[in-house]
Formats: structure tokens, C-alpha cells, sequence
């Protein structure tokens, strides 16, 4: 699977309508999660190539984010983001691999508080959020 950093992503299909940093992660993790979903409805569905696309999609889309961590500024929390992010990859590759729905719902379980607590980032600092690529 192929890494893109946030730079590039940024200037993908959802990059152009971020103003910044935070706003693009934010963008980048609705996408993410709607993928997650869709694909869990693409088992349901028994539409595998459908599935294959979601989940690589969302395998992509969390390489962005952990390509952005900066484990300089970061420290113990970049670190267990990162590791948390691997996992998710992990999930996801077992998930379109076994067909399995519950191991998709694990990783929605695991990004939505992540999620959740980057939304909740106080507005004067959001525009301080910086990326290491």
C-alpha cells in the first residue's frame, strides 16, 4: 500500500475545501469512517469488490494520519496514535480478508473517540496544528 503524506493529501478531492490543518484531519476522518461504514454494508451487501475498495481506501486514509504524527512535538501521544493506527490497519486487512463486519465495527469503535476528541480541540488552537510532511 502506498504512503501519502498530508501534503499530497491535501491537495487531493477533499484538500481544497480545508483551510487548515485541523479542518483538513477532520475532513480526512469523516471520510475515513464513511468508508469503514460503507463497507461494512458492502458485506452485507456480499458486493467483495465493493468491500475491497472501501477498506483499501480507509487502509490509505489512516496511513495519511499516521504519516502526520509528529513524535517530536507529539511524544507519548503521537506514539499512541501510532500505535493504535497500526492496529486499525491490521483490523482492516484481517476484516477484508475474513469478510468480517465485527472486525470493521472494532475499528469504528477505536477512530470515533479519536475523532471525537480532535473535534473538541478549542477553536484558538486549531490553527496551531502543524504536520511533520
Amino acid at each position: 500500500m502506498s504512503r501519502l503524506s498530508i501534503n499530497k493529501y491535501k491537495q487531493s478531492s477533499i484538500g481544497g475545501s480545508a483551510e487548515n490543518p485541523h479542518q483538513l484531519v477532520s475532513a480526512i476522518f469523516k471520510q475515513l469512517l464513511g468508508n469503514i461504514a460503507a463497507a461494512k454494508g458492502a458485506i452485507l451487501q456480499k458486493n467483495i469488490e465493493q468491500r475491497n475498495t472501501l477498506i483499501n481506501k480507509a487502509c490509505s486514509l489512516i496511513a495519511v494520519l499516521e504519516d502526520s504524527l509528529d513524535f517530536e512535538q507529539g511524544g507519548e501521544l503521537s506514539t499512541n496514535l501510532a500505535a493504535l493506527y497500526e492496529y486499525c490497519s491490521v483490523l482492516l486487512f484481517k476484516a477484508n480478508i475474513e469478510n468480517n463486519e465485527e472486525k470493521l465495527e472494532e475499528v469504528l469503535q477505536i477512530l470515533l473517540p479519536i475523532r471525537s476528541a480532535w473535534d473538541q480541540i478549542p477553536v484558538e488552537e486549531r490553527n496551531k496544528t502543524g504536520f511533520n510532511k
